[in-house]
């Protein structure tokens, strides 16, 4: 059984793929308090179990520690870290009485989980405008089962993915990707999968390929499927600003780019430079964006590594300019005015900066939301309803291309077969692949 409790006037996160009526009423476990944002606690068991929250830090009892759900670009995992790229706001208290817990939450969310008191579950976070949903069941198995079927069960990935792919920053030519395919199976490894970073592109643009190195892209790709091994291109968040490039200038000419306050089109440099971000949350955006993806797949390729997607930001055109300004008075100054660790905090925070995040709006209905107050969203649409759904789909529509040529071909052999006597037609093969 699932139930909604709403708090305020929540962002629609669009995390749930049905609708469920919200619950009059109290929260059946734990406490709420709306005195300072919003507070959730329950005093957990001595043997109570929490799972959950995706790909966090630890082990898979998270009891013990405090997690916090904002979807931050942070390469170093290190065990003390509290946030990673994900947010999973999901969690199962398993004991004496198991219950899982839904927090639908736009924004930075915080999950104490026996950090402070050994006992104390504590959910807090700025604003108390969420929904949560309350999933009972006969065990933690049953309730996951639940939650799969209202935030939409994920799709059957094809075989390869369950395979082995090598992954490395620098591959630039075909003859870099062919060496490491020889490589492995001079070796025995099995491998079916080579990612492909950001060097296969043209001055790493999305949705391009580097002409000089992959003059002939189909024909690769075919190579190397013809060897079982996929190649799985990156695309990147940030669009490059270059003016008479297609995907720059169909995004600025249809607003399809995250703004500043003055409406002008934000610029944060990632890869590529100077970038602008696609507006995850404006749908007619994320359609654009996604149907992009055909430039790749009609070339052959049936995967994607979708990366940068917190964004991650290396500067802001406002955060170089503050930083240059620091800079320059830090080199006249004669007078220590400016502390070298000032300087040194700077140059070292400019990257992901927590102000730079708030430097950009999306359009939400005709309205702008801060981008701050949503990133959960953001990177969950962009992951989600862009590369999954319209990826998918795009898939889709070349396996049935596909499957009508081997419909046509296999008429073809049974036209020929009817005509040579000494041949035999597998009909049921043939109902079996029109199908």
């Amino acid at each position: 059984m699932i139930r909604k409790y709403r708090y305020g006037t929540p962002f629609n996160t669009e995390a749930l793929t049905e609708k469920i009526e919200t619950t009059e009423g109290i929260l059946p476990y734990g406490e709420v308090s709306q005195e300072e944002g919003f507070v959730f606690t329950y005093i957990m068991d001595e043997d109570d179990i929490v799972y959950g929250l995706g790909e966090a830090n630890r082990g898979i009892n998270k009891r013990g520690y405090c997690y916090i759900s904002n979807c931050t670009d942070d390469p170093v995992h290190t065990e003390d870290k509290r946030s990673l790229y994900g947010a999973h706001n999901f969690i199962i208290v398993s004991g004496k009485t198991t219950f899982g817990l839904f927090f639908d939450y736009p924004s930075k969310l915080t999950f104490d989980i026996g950090y402070d008191r050994e006992d104390t579950l504590r959910v807090s976070c700025e604003n108390a405008d969420l929904d949560i949903y309350v999933l009972e069941g006969e065990n933690a198995y049953d309730i996951v089962k639940q939650f799969r079927h209202v935030i939409g069960r994920s799709y059957i990935p094809p075989k390869f993915a369950f395979g082995f792919g090598q992954s490395r920053w620098g591959y630039t030519t075909k003859e870099d990707f062919r060496t490491v395919a020889k490589g492995y199976r001079e070796n025995h490894i099995p491998i079916d999968m080579i990612y492909m970073d950001i060097d296969y592109m043209q001055s790493f643009k999305d949705f391009t390929v580097n002409e000089e190195n992959f003059p002939d892209f189909p024909e690769f790709v075919q190579e190397m499927d013809d060897q079982d091994i996929r190649l799985i291109p990156i695309i990147d968040a940030g669009v490059k600003v270059e003016p008479g490039y297609e995907i720059y200038e169909e995004g600025v000419k249809n607003n399809y780019f995250c703004k500043r306050e003055d409406g002008s089109d934000f610029v944060a440099a990632v890869w590529p430079g100077d970038t602008h971000f696609p507006d995850m949350l404006n749908p007619e955006a994320r359609k654009w964006f996604g149907d992009k993806y055909r430039f790749l797949i009609e070339q052959g390729i049936e995967g994607f590594w979708n990366d940068m997607n917190e964004p991650a930001i290396f500067y802001s055109s406002e955060g170089l300019a503050e930083a240059r300004e620091l800079a320059g008075a830090f080199a006249k100054d004669t007078e220590g005015k400016t502390h070298p660790w000032e300087m040194q905090d700077k140059m070292l925070s400019i990257a992901n900066n927590p102000e730079d995040y708030k430097r950009f709006y999306h359009n939400v209905d005709g309205k702008k939301i801060r981008h701050d107050k949503v990133p959960v969203s953001y990177t969950h649409l962009r992951a989600h309803e862009t590369d999954s759904y319209l990826v998918c789909r795009l898939l889709l529509e070349k396996k049935k291309t596909t499957e009508k040529k081997k419909k046509k071909k296999n008429k073809t052999k049974k036209h020929e077969n009817r005509l040579t006597p000494n041949k035999t037609t597998n009909l049921k093969a043939i109902r079996s692949t029109d199908k």
